[in-house]
């Protein structure tokens, strides 16, 4: 067969060319019977070839991480070569074809011990060290795939790995080229089984399990807060072993990841329209959506559940070869709209080819313990609506630490009595005593205490239902005085009855927001702040997937720090960041950054903010690039740095700020505020103070031209909040 391939490449045919087209062509036909013939006559005397592409055909199928578009040129081609090999020029049986690098090798100061696995595009060895008693993994592009493609997603692995440094990530240490020219990089050797694996054989129970699990998911919340993807998390990739006793699990093979920072990004190709890179059964349905672009960290949520749910049910949630089986348009639509069984129903029998019992103990007292608070848990990770989905690793680690804690987890329903439950289990002994206590109480009450507390509970309801009514009323009639102009009757019918006592609909965002800001234009904080409070709820029960696009959160965090309520300020914080981090769009990534830093902030939410700050140094190029703000991007980078201690990079990018032309003055007024505040932290304080009077005097200049028609007179109230907010800091620090 090499012969005769070797024989075409001199008529002017790429020699890779054909033997992908033989892959493509063996990949087409489903039927295995036909593809076996179809191998026999092309690889005929030549048994190493037909093995290794008989390989290559079998991988594909499991990983699908292979391109599906071009196949009929590629079919084309490969019978042509067919048609070019008659029976009577085929080669000797003992003709064989080398293909790639073999055990024994040497590459660099690194010698090939054994074969131990192959990826997508790639063969992995074990292999020595020279000098040092040590093995390692060493991963080397597979012969005949070294394409340009593959090679860049090849060598986006070894960059987004190299980023990387956690317990339960395999770490890089090496990484360079072959003598051929093939890349290769150097990772530490996991001597692990896969998890699914490791708890069958050691019957572990389901706590343990859990504990294990926790551990995977804090890795691939490290991958997601240094910008990375992985995209195919599976069994296969997640290998626990054992160190000094205690099993250490290890995500391994980034191959297919999706590096959000970095060079990788800005190669534009490593994923493209036509391909979708995973395992089936652990794929997302946005992963499987050939026109899903915009791949994010909650496709890994997704795979996490999948991976949960293989742990706890003894099996996947969808079985590979009969999905693949079933071709790759039932498969996408399985996927896509197809829930699988709960957790609970699927372990209550084994799997067709299961041998023995893959999980401890009775199934029956398995499932029953994995029904309820696990089996929502699971499904609420694998949502196909993936806004529903959690939105981080931690925050799924966290309700499983709720669970295992007996404490109420957010993926149930919350109900009374699912809390009374939960409150029950943890105070078992005393709930038991005081409902024995309550009964004899109850017993001994008799029929006219009953009755009476029917009646007060009837009275009550009814209380409620009519201020409930007078509430639904009252913002009905404020959107008509709304639509009048009416804005100060508005406010005055609303303030008449507490506003937490009205009932929030996604109807009324609109009466809070124009009230909030009506407030807020006039100085009233507080009154402000809670009508942004009930707009913000209203938002929430719309179902709105973002509110960075709007000024909501714009109004909203600054209006809470005037009104001195931090508490609020502090909670709206971890909700912006656990709810929009990371983020994509230039415009969001600045407002984002700006609003979680008005207040100094720990270590762990300047952590959580690197990637915005990042893409706000439009490194990776953000979207919507064009609508960026030049300025305001610098005035947030320099705020960031101000927070994290670093006052030169702080100072750098407040002056460039200050470069970009502002004809309403707020911007460069806060910039200048924490260019002094940065100066003054280097000691420069006669520098700080002067830039602290140009701030101080340019409010002044807008605050004394506040008519009745409200503050301020130019710009936006909002970001003249901020100014007053860092004033506010700026003189604490420095002295009035």
């Amino acid at each position: 067969m090499k012969e005769a391939i070797d024989d075409l490449a001199e008529h002017g045919t790429d020699p890779l060319a054909i033997e992908n087209a033989i892959f493509e062509t063996a990949l087409q036909i489903t039927d295995p019977l036909q593809r076996r013939e179809f191998l026999d006559r092309t690889f005929h005397g030549d048994p190493e070839g037909r093995r290794d592409m008989e390989e290559l055909v079998e991988m594909a199928g499991t990983s699908s991480a292979f391109f599906i578009e071009s196949r009929l040129d590629a079919a084309e081609l490969a019978q042509e070569l067919i048609d070019e090999l008659p029976e009577s020029e085929l080669p000797a049986d003992d003709a064989q074809a080398s293909s790639g690098e073999r055990e024994g090798a040497t590459i660099d100061r690194y010698t090939l011990l054994r074969k131990i696995g192959e990826g997508g595009v790639g063969e992995i060895f074990e292999a020595r060290q020279e000098g040092m008693v040590r093995t390692v993994a060493l991963k080397i592009i597979r012969s005949g795939m070294d394409t340009g493609s593959v090679v860049s997603r090849f060598e986006a692995e070894r960059q987004t790995l190299e980023i990387m440094e956690h317990p339960n990530i395999a770490r890089v240490l090496d990484g360079g080229r072959t003598f051929r020219g093939r890349p290769y990089f150097v990772m530490e050797l996991v001597r692990g089984a896969r998890i699914t694996t490791f708890c069958e054989t050691r019957q572990l129970d389901i706590h343990a399990r859990l504990e294990l699990f926790l551990l995977v998911c804090h890795a691939i919340q490290h991958a997601h807060q240094k910008g990375v993807v992985h995209r195919d998390i599976k069994p296969s990739n997640v290998l626990v072993e054992n160190v000094d006793g205690i099993p250490v699990p290890k995500v391994i093979d980034f191959g297919i990841a999706k590096a959000l920072q970095g060079p990788s990004r800005g190669q534009g190709g490593i994923t493209q329209v036509g391909q979708f890179i995973g395992t089936p059964a652990y794929m997302s349905p946005e992963q499987v959506d050939m026109g899903a672009m915009d791949i994010d960290t909650r496709a890994d949520i997704y795979s996490l559940g999948a991976l949960l749910y293989e742990l706890l049910a003894g099996r996947p949630p969808f079985d590979t070869e009969k999905l693949l089986e079933k071709g790759v348009t039932e498969m996408r639509r399985i996927l896509i709209e197809v829930n699988p069984p709960l957790p609970s129903e699927a372990a209550r029998t084994p799997a067709e080819e299961e041998k023995g019992n893959a999980l401890p103990g009775s199934r029956e007292k398995w499932a029953h313990t994995l029904r309820g608070d696990l089996d929502w848990i699971v499904f609420k990770a694998m949502e196909k609506e993936r806004n529903r989905r959690y939105q981080t690793a931690s925050g799924l680690a966290t309700d499983l630490r709720r669970y295992l804690k007996n404490e109420p987890v957010t993926a149930h329903k919350p109900s009374r009595g699912y809390f009374i439950w939960k409150f029950f289990q943890r105070n078992r002994a005393a709930c038991l005593l005081g409902v024995a206590v309550l009964l004899s109480l109850l017993a001994g009450l008799g029929t006219t205490t009953l009755l009476y507390l029917r009646k007060n509970d009837a009275l009550a309801e009814q209380a409620r239902l009519k201020r409930q009514a007078q509430a639904r009323a009252n913002v009905s009639r404020a959107v008509l005085l709304l639509g009048e102009g009416n804005t100060a009757e508005a406010d005055r019918l609303l303030r008449e009855n507490p506003l937490q006592s009205i009932e929030v609909s996604p109807e009324a965002a609109e009466v809070f927001r124009s009230l909030g800001r009506w407030n807020a234009t006039f100085g009233r904080w507080r009154q402000a702040a809670d009508c942004f409070r009930l707009m913000n709820e209203a938002n929430r029960l719309g179902n709105r997937a973002t509110m960075l696009g709007t000024n909501d959160l714009l109004m909203t965090a600054p209006t809470y720090l005037e009104a001195g309520d931090l508490k609020a300020y502090e909670s709206l914080r971890a909700e912006m960041i656990d709810r929009y981090t990371p983020v994509a769009n230039g415009v969001h990534a600045e407002r984002l950054l700006k609003l979680c830093l008005l207040l100094p902030a720990d270590s762990r939410t300047l952590e959580r903010l690197e990637s915005t700050a990042q893409v706000c140094r439009g490194d990776p190029p953000a979207k919507n690039a064009r609508s960026r703000y030049p300025g305001w991007n610098a005035f947030s980078l320099s705020l960031f740095h101000y927070r994290k201690g670093e006052f030169q990079e702080a100072i750098h990018e407040a002056e460039n700020s200050l470069a970009v032309e502002d004809k309403v003055g707020s911007r460069v007024s806060a910039a200048r505020c924490v260019l002094a505040m940065a100066r003054f932290k280097l000691g420069e304080a006669e520098e700080a103070r002067s830039q602290m009077d140009l701030a101080k005097s340019e409010l002044h200049r807008v605050e004394s031209q506040i008519g009745e028609s409200g503050f301020p007179s130019i710009g936006n109230w909002f970001a003249w909040s901020v100014v007053r907010i860092l004033i506010r800091e700026a003189e604490a620090m420095m002295g009035k």
